[in-house]
């Protein structure tokens, strides 16, 4: 109890910083177990299912001349679950079908329902997943009418009332009832839903897929032992080839093969590349923080010194000093883990947006282990290091002053903390500007003021809708086109002259008006004028190496697939619309003249917010029936580019708290410093020194350890942001200029950290120091 004792009142008095350990400590408990438990819930993705390792999913990628695509294709056909399991009795337990390509917008009492997840499954969903039904029957999936819901979902929309025969509307187009009710799916899942409908409204959406066409589906198996993954692997693409042509030409084979669903995710390189990312941001914090508190105890080394060599002079062995400061570190990390705790649940909410995933779910009785690691290894660092350094003090100090300022030990902890808020500045730097980028590119049209709203029901009403809108005030003009620009559109596969696949060929029908209305930009010929005309993008000119002879060549698109009577006809080249976005590379794309529309696009008049709000206002009131709500391209952008938003949050928040930390550290050792050298600043003043001299003579001192961290830290910077530049098509790092100056930004703060709190010292009368001798 002494010993408590004796901690509570050195940490009360303040002696070594106690307010600026507690900060430091907090924020990097915080941000640091934050950080390794959003790793370990992504590790965990999938693994929730009973027995993970035999429900496995389908992949496929093509190979030419035997090289295979780096990346597998996991949406497959329709057809491959029924024909597969029969080619595998005594692998396949059971199998079943998933599609969660159409998200459709529901209504409870028509009033729209936000925050709903969907995903379309058959009947043999529950048996191959093994998840909880809570209440129906798995059969209720057979009828396109019936829909089964989620126990939080359904707590939310009916409370205490039991959901089951509650109706909700799909796109306002048909009702579906409620059949069933499930147990909650976590949220680190590929497939997460929190409303099964059945596949039977997918086939009504979209037709019923076939091998070779609409390959949207999620094919799941249920093996009856883990070895059967290997097992039916090394007899997939036989079985395959028994049921439909797996040659794309004479040198292109797609390639089929199963994978365990919890790998699923870990399969993906942007998967693997964010959680490195996510785990070395962790680490630079945690241990900057760590390495922060060290540096604080060491630093006032001399002005506690004295105290403990009272201690030895009282009986206390080294030990005895040791559990001090363990003592004195287990009182500040349970501070520090209050005030962590006190700060996420007041921030709860932004830090939840941050992660994109509930604290609920990340701090689970299966993955206590991680912030009790974290706490574990922060006590044990951070206790024991400054205390074995002050239980080596000789109890000769008790006599005469303590003169040991352990330099290396203080810069070796700065050069670290310098290294780390460095690394973690120039990640930012780059997280910030490619956001900016992927936010004002060109996408091959003029997004801005351009509004986009999707009709559902019957098409032929979208004509009467856009004349009634075109004749709104604010509106300067209207077009129609097939779907949204920014989307996955309709495919059809291109092929050379010897019938080997090339690529996917996206195409869309669009209105007469449609392409000077959003603000394509026209290369050659002219814009189409009658129906089956098309306009093709710069990429499938090249793609299909037509040169200049592009104008007037049919678009090779299979009329039956397509819906077309006769071939397209190109009549112009336009610059590239990046559909996909940015994370992949260009696709081919071809816009045909044609009236099979129900995609408005709304070219706005200012202020964009208030008109928009205008439209949709209009739209609710003129047409209650229809589901159509209007947003801005520039939404679908930042929706499309959300995951990049979130990890440049992330990179803030945590620059943020490890410059603080930095600040906080540099600060004490340049308090230390001045006054372990309080005598030999004066005698320099003694002699002629100005108070420049003096801050100079400081500056350049830390600049000598700054310099070589901060190149080594941007270095490690601009290697980090190359590995997380490679999920970006068409994207190039950031000159080093750019890193170059934020280099020398962080080294002038630096500078100017030691100059304010070296200025009393400099400028003080020499006497008050040297009185004493």
């Amino acid at each position: 109890m002494r010993h408590l004792y004796y901690t509570l009142q050195t940490l009360l008095r303040g002696h070594g910083g106690t307010v600026e350990k507690l900060v430091s400590l907090t924020l990097g408990l915080v941000m640091g177990v934050l950080l390794f438990a959003q790793i370990a819930y992504e590790l965990g993705f999938d693994r929730f299912y009973p027995n993970p390792d035999t429900l496995v999913m389908l992949r496929m990628r093509n190979a030419t001349k035997g090289v295979p695509e780096p990346e597998y294709n996991y949406s497959t056909y329709r057809p491959a679950a029924a024909d597969l399991s029969e080619a595998f009795p005594e692998l396949v337990e059971s199998a079943c079908l998933t599609a969660a390509f159409w998200k459709p917008t529901f209504y409870k009492d028509d009033k729209k329902l936000e925050d709903i997840q969907t995903l379309f499954a058959d009947t043999a969903y529950f048996a191959t997943t093994g998840l909880t039904l809570l209440q129906g029957n798995p059969n209720d999936l057979n009828l396109m009418g019936n829909a089964f819901i989620s126990e939080s979902k359904a707590r939310e929309l009916y409370g205490d009332e039991s959901p089951i025969g509650k109706e909700l509307s799909v796109e306002k187009l048909f009702n579906v009832t409620i059949r069933g009710v499930y147990a909650d799916v976590p949220g680190n899942t590929i497939m997460p839903h929190d409303l099964l409908l059945s596949m039977a409204a997918m086939d009504w959406g979209y037709g019923a897929g076939t091998w070779g066409t609409n390959n949207f589906y999620g094919i799941l198996f249920r093996l009856k032992q883990p070895a059967d993954v290997d097992a039916m692997n090394s007899r997939i693409q036989k079985a395959v080839e028994q049921y439909t042509d797996t040659h794309l030409g004479d040198d292109v084979v797609t390639e089929y093969s199963v994978l365990p669903l919890y790998k699923v995710y870990r399969s993906f390189p942007d998967s693997t590349r964010r959680l490195v990312i996510l785990g070395v941001l962790g680490f630079s914090i945690f241990f900057v923080s760590i390495l922060n508190y060290v540096l604080r105890a060491v630093a006032a080394m001399s002005r506690r010194a004295k105290l403990v060599g009272v201690h030895k002079c009282s009986g206390a062995d080294g030990w005895h000093i040791l559990s001090m400061f363990l003592w004195e570190t287990g009182l500040l990390v349970a501070a520090s883990i209050v005030c962590g705790g006190l700060l996420l649940w007041v921030l709860h909410e932004p830090v939840e947006e941050l992660l994109g995933s509930r604290l609920t779910d990340l701090f689970t009785w299966q993955t206590l282990y991680v912030p009790l690691g974290t706490v574990l290894l922060l006590f044990l660092v951070a206790g024991v290091v400054p205390g074995r350094i002050y239980a080596r003090i000789p109890v000769t100090q008790v006599f005469r002053r303590y003169t040991d300022g352990k330099r290396s030990w203080k810069r070796g902890l700065l050069t670290v903390q310098f290294i780390g808020v460095a690394f973690i500045g120039g990640l930012l730097l780059t997280t910030v500007w490619q956001y900016h980028d992927l936010m004002t590119r060109s996408v091959g049209f003029r997004a801005e003021g351009l509004a986009i709203g999707i009709v559902t029901g019957d098409i032929q009403r979208a004509q009467g809708v856009a004349d009634a809108i075109r004749r709104e005030p604010y509106v300067e003009a209207v077009a129609g086109s097939g779907n949204n620009l920014l989307a996955h559109y309709s495919t059809n596969r291109l092929t050379d002259n010897q019938g080997n696949f090339i690529c996917p060929l996206h195409f869309m029908m669009i209105e007469k008006e449609m392409p000077q209305v959003v603000g394509m930009t026209l290369l050659e010929g002219h814009w189409p004028q009658h129906r089956g005309e098309a306009i093709v993008g710069r990429t499938t000119v090249e793609t299909l190496k037509w040169g200049d002879t592009a104008i007037g060549r049919q678009l090779p698109i299979d009329l039956s697939w397509s819906g077309l009577e006769e071939p397209a006809i190109v009549t112009g080249v336009v610059e590239d619309v990046r559909n996909m976005g940015f994370f992949q590379e260009q696709t081919c794309t071809a816009f045909i003249l044609n009236d099979r529309v129900r995609t408005f696009n709304v070219r706005l008049k200012a202020p964009l917010d208030e008109n928009l709000k205008r439209l949709n206002a209009f739209i609710k009131s003129a047409y209650p029936d229809l589901s159509l709500e209007f947003t801005t391209y520039q939404d679908v952008r930042r929706e499309q580019n959300a995951s990049v938003s979130a990890f440049r949050n992330t990179v803030w928040v945590t620059t943020a708290c490890i410059i603080l930390i930095v600040l906080m550290g540099l600060i004490g050792y340049v308090s230390d410093e001045t006054q372990r050298r309080s005598k030999e600043i004066a005698v320099r003043k003694v002699n002629g020194a100005e108070a420049s001299d003096i801050l100079r003579l400081l500056s350049v001192d830390i600049l000598k350890i700054a310099v070589v961290a901060v190149a080594i830290g941007m270095a490690a910077a601009w290697y980090v942001s190359g590995q997380w530049m490679q999920q970006f098509a068409d994207s190039r790092l950031l000159s080093p200029v750019w890193y170059v100056l934020l280099a020398l930004l962080l080294l002038v703060l630096v500078v100017a950290v030691v100059v304010l709190k070296a200025w009393r010292i400099a400028n003080e009368n020499p006497v008050l120091s040297i009185k004493s001798e």
